[in-house]
């Protein structure tokens, strides 16, 4: 199957990108995802990561992907990968909090940051976070290879949410710092799995979920038992990330580690290009559906965001070394956005 213009795109850019080889080394890897297969973001790694390594490098990079829970559950990547049970997978920093300390949770994004992918990318990649991120994971044997750029992660309730005052006795599926910013609002937290979010939205196990945006709500049919459609999103600017077994990359040549560089950015940018008409149709389709979208006010979102900024900036008191130094970059950059 021909790949879709824009892919194609990506594809030669990366390889205009890349160095010739000058090895004919070739490697063998297995890769787990932290989607399900068919997911948008799994779909953007298989097509514009796996497939387009294997294209670029001429067939020296061969990667066979699998959806979560395959080999290993999430929540023991760090061990996984950093074991070489898989050579590289997509995961999602917030999970490893209880290890790697607050700079998990800000490697993964924050609420009252960024608030659009591009800013994401500029503050890893032009800011120079990605440089911390990589220090953070090295002790577990891993090379942090690059963020999975992703759409909001947003919140659907039974309850509409129209400022801090309505959060107070609410009961919310989160984790991280999420959890304590709701908390601080007078919500309840609960963690749930993938697998249990309808149910528990259903069941009244919680009145809410933060989960994805609204193709991924509509893919779960999240609609079906969450009426109300909570804007702006916690989460605007959200990152999963690739990671590699430190071994396995020191092993690779020079032009194949660049050529996994730059398909790590393709597949972000595709994600982002395959969300977003993918969230206009869900999001046209809830609206007929009757799910009603509702907006917190400008000035009550800014008093919420200020709370949650104090909480993250609390990080670098719990570690003045990596969380420390991610706060102050992030202040700063702020500060250059005016905000």
């Amino acid at each position: 199957m021909r790949a879709p213009k824009f892919q194609s795109l990506l594809i030669a850019a990366a390889i205009a990108l890349t160095p010739l080889a000058t090895s004919a080394q070739s490697v063998s890897w297995r890769m787990q995802s932290n989607l399900a297969a068919g997911e948008p973001g799994y779909e953007s790694v298989r097509v514009n990561f796996v497939e387009a390594l294997e294209r670029m490098s001429g067939g020296r990079i061969k990667i066979q992907l699998h959806p979560v829970g395959a080999l290993f559950p999430v929540q023991e990547g760090l061990e996984a990968v950093g074991s070489g049970i898989v050579e590289v997978a997509m995961l999602t920093g917030g999970y490893f909090a209880g290890k790697l300390g607050p700079i998990a949770t800000l490697e993964s994004g924050v609420p009252g940051a960024e608030r659009t992918a591009m800013e994401r990318y500029a503050f890893f990649y032009n800011k120079g976070f990605i440089d911390i991120a990589r220090e953070a994971y090295d002790k577990y044997g891993i090379f942090y290879l690059a963020p999975h750029l992703s759409p909001s992660w947003d919140i659907i309730s039974k309850k509409p949410l129209r400022g801090r005052a309505d959060f107070a006795g609410l009961k919310i599926r989160s984790f991280g710092i999420e959890a304590k910013w709701y908390e601080s609002m007078g919500a309840s937290s609960v963690f749930l799995s993938g697998a249990e979010v309808y149910t528990g939205l259903s069941t009244g196990v919680v009145d809410a979920v933060r989960w994805g945006s609204p193709s991924v709500m509509l893919k779960i049919s999240l609609n079906e038992v969450g009426k109300y459609y909570i804007q702006p999103s916690p989460m605007p600017a959200p990152n999963n990330n690739f990671l590699v077994n430190k071994e396995s990359w020191a092993s690779l040549p020079d032009d194949l580690k660049a050529m996994m560089l730059e398909a790590a950015k393709l597949a972000s940018l595709d994600y982002l290009a395959r969300a977003a008409a993918l969230d206009a149709k869900a999001v046209a389709t809830m609206k007929a559906g009757g799910i009603e979208f509702v907006q917190i006010p400008d000035a009550e979102w800014s008093t919420m965001e200020a709370s949650a900024r104090t909480l993250w900036k609390e990080y670098a008191k719990e570690d003045p070394t990596l969380a420390a130094r991610a706060v102050k970059l992030m202040e700063e950059y702020l500060a250059e956005l005016g905000r």
